[in-house]
């Protein structure tokens, strides 16, 4: 079941809670069901790399456009 990140539009509690179908999400700290969903970036392991948006690199001595080909 797939962990989701919320924000309580009553308390602006931010909390997490693992969903299913039949899941009711309620606020943990005020139990208010008027929550909204955030946008959620994953997690990776064992990867670091550098992401740029702009022309050029920043990346050490990588002369390419986009860092995502270093």
């Amino acid at each position: 079941m797939p962990i989701f990140e919320y924000n309580c539009n009553k308390c602006h509690c931010d909390f997490e809670m693992i969903v299913s179908s039949k899941t009711v999400v309620e606020c943990e700290k005020c139990g208010s069901k008027d929550v909204k969903k955030k946008m959620s970036v994953f997690g990776t392991s064992g990867t670091d790399k550098h992401v740029h948006s702009g022309g050029g690199s920043s990346c050490g001595g990588c002369h390419k456009s986009s860092c995502s080909t270093c």
